[in-house]
Order: C-alpha cells, then sequence, then structure tokens
C-alpha cells in the first residue's frame, strides 16, 4: 500500500516537495489544498492530483481523506495551525520553515506530539546537500583541528525578485503574517546547519540590522553573533540586498575552510599542506552535481521515516531550537 499524501500551499516550495513525492514508488498524492483555486488547479494538474481544495477548505482535506502525510508549505503565521490540525487528524507531518513565529505556537505543537505517535520533520533541506557529509567528517575527525569560530552568510535579491510571487498576496512582506524578515526566512537555514555541524548553541551575545532595500518593518539585512556550547564562536550574517551567495568559513587551530555551498567546486583552504589529509582529499575529489534537489533526499528520508515509524532528524526539536535562535535574537533589537 502506498503512503497517502497531502499537500498544503500550492506556491515555489511545495512544488519541490510534490515533486518529491511524485518520484517516489512509496506515495500517492490524493489531495492538494492552496489559498487560491486557481494555484490548487494548476499544481493539481500539474502533478495529476484528484482532490483538490482551496480557501479554508484544507481543514475539510486534513478530515476527509484519511492522509498519511501532510506537507505544510503555506505562509509562516498558518504553520502552527495546520500543523496541529493535521496532527489531530493523524497525519504524519513534514513542515516547512520556520515551524512557528512565537513560542506559545511551538509549546502547542510539541504538547500535540507528546500525545500522538507520529513523526513530524523540520523542512531543512540544507542537511541533504551533497557537500554536507564531507564537511561533518573534516570536522570531527579534526582536519582543521579545534574549531575556534565559524561564519555563515546566506544571501540572495530577496522575495519576489529571487523568485516570482504564486499569488496576489505578497505575505513575506507582511510583518503578522511573515513574524520577522530575513532572519527568520533564511536565518533558520543557517542555525539549523551549524547545530548540525558543531553542535548545540548557548548565548546569543549580538543582534544588528538594516532595512536597506525592502521597504518592510523588518530587517531585510542582519548578523548575529553566538557561541556554542563547546566554546566555538558563530556569526550569522543573512541579506535580501545581496547576489546570490552562500558561504560558510570554519576556522581552527591547524588551519582554515571555505565552502561556497551552491558551487561545484566548494573549497578554498589554508595552508595547502591540509590537502595531503584523507579527508579533505575525499572532499576534493567528490562529484558535487548541482542537479540533485535536497529537498527530494529529505522527503524520501521523511517517508521512510513514515514507513519505518521511527523518527529521526530534522525532528521538532531541531525545527523548535532554530525558531528560539531567531526569538532570541530579536530581542537584542534595539
Amino acid at each position: 500500500m502506498k503512503l497517502k499524501v497531502g499537500l498544503i500551499g500550492a506556491g515555489s516550495f511545495g512544488y519541490f516537495h510534490l515533486s518529491g513525492y511524485k518520484n517516489n514508488a512509496n506515495c500517492d498524492i490524493i489531495a492538494i489544498a492552496s489559498r487560491s483555486e486557481q494555484s490548487a488547479k494548476k499544481a493539481a494538474n500539474k502533478f495529476e492530483i484528484p482532490r483538490v481544495y482551496w480557501g479554508d477548505s484544507w481543514k475539510e482535506m486534513l478530515q476527509e481523506q484519511n492522509l498519511d502525510i501532510v506537507s505544510i508549505c503555506s505562509p509562516n503565521y498558518l504553520h502552527a495551525l495546520m500543523s496541529i490540525t493535521a496532527l489531530e487528524n493523524n497525519c504524519n507531518v513534514i513542515c516547512e520553515k520556520p515551524i512557528a513565529i512565537t513560542k506559545t505556537e511551538l509549546n502547542d505543537i510539541e504538547n500535540i506530539l507528546r500525545k500522538k505517535k507520529l513523526i513530524y520533520f523540520s523542512s531543512f533541506q540544507k542537511r541533504y546537500m551533497i557537500v554536507v557529509p564531507y564537511i561533518k567528517k573534516i570536522i570531527e575527525n579534526k582536519v582543521l583541528g579545534d574549531i575556534h569560530l565559524v561564519r555563515y552568510f546566506f544571501g540572495h535579491r530577496g522575495p519576489y525578485t529571487s523568485w516570482h510571487a504564486s499569488s496576489e498576496q505578497k505575505w513575506f512582506f507582511d510583518a503578522k503574517m511573515a513574524g520577522g524578515g530575513v532572519l527568520l526566512d533564511l536565518g533558520v537555514h543557517c542555525i539549523d546547519l551549524l547545530r548540525y555541524l558543531i553542535g548545540e548553541f548557548t548565548e546569543i551575545g549580538g543582534y544588528n540590522y538594516n532595512t536597506s532595500c525592502k521597504k518592510i518593518k523588518y530587517e531585510d539585512n542582519c548578523n548575529v553573533i553566538f557561541r556554542f556550547n563547546n566554546g566555538t564562536l558563530g556569526n550569522i550574517t543573512v541579506s535580501w540586498c545581496s547576489e546570490p551567495s552562500e558561504i560558510l568559513e570554519l576556522f581552527g587551530s591547524e588551519g582554515t575552510l571555505k565552502i561556497d555551498l551552491q558551487s561545484s567546486t566548494p573549497y578554498t583552504f589554508q595552508p595547502q599542506k591540509l590537502k595531503k589529509n584523507t579527508f579533505l582529499k575525499e572532499a576534493l575529489g567528490a562529484d558535487y552535481n548541482m542537479n540533485i534537489i535536497p529537498q527530494h533526499k529529505l522527503i524520501d528520508h521523511f517517508v521512510s521515516c513514515v514507513l519505518n515509524k521511527n523518527q529521526e532528524n530534522p525532528n521538532f526539536h531541531d525545527g523548535k531550537r532554530a525558531v528560539e535562535f531567531i526569538l532570541e535574537s530579536y530581542k537584542l533589537r534595539s
């Protein structure tokens, strides 16, 4: 028997989920819901989805279709409500980031997950980039010695410039619907990947921001400095005002490594003698096929966990910690 899949939110991110399920032999996409009838029917036609819902009828979809899996790809302010409603209807859930925009919402999701033996994934596809396992090996095997500092820059031209809106409602720039600015949008990916590679973060030491290029209430550029539990210092910089770029830098006692996460030749390192290291040689010789879609690997992992009734990461706690990082940073706004 194939898993019965439904999706809420037929925008650009939803299409990545839908194509992932379509390519998975264990899944049958049977229902889709979206804010507009046009978006819902367009996606349904493209992916041959038989049952179509729009507006507030997503609740009916969850009640009527006896779904095994629900992907939530709606605007930020709806993530918690839809997650909770899906869980109440005994659906396993994968939710786009951020999984919530307030601590109260996080608590509400956590409370229902305690009562239900269901799989919940936070949609952190950065963990599934080809380069990531090689970086993790380099860190764990101390190729650079002890890591003292990490810097992560992630930027592009922002919503509706770097990609097109799928509806007339440009919710990313609505403070109540989005819940924050570029830090909530891109920063959650940065802190999740760093938690995966380095470990848990502790205190956040500083936050500064500008509203430079978008006419919005929240930040379109910002920096956060913080510390990990192991003493490593962290710096995250995110921007909606830059050319597309995603750079991770690791500074260790024995060397430095710069990784261009959007390149098929990602590494720059010092000193040059590091190229003799087995783990770095393996990384340098790998094939970084940029056509492989990390979101599809995430979907496959999620589906496998649902089939095996086995919760793995990135789970609710990972999504929760990413949101908590953002909310704690926002407390430092002057």
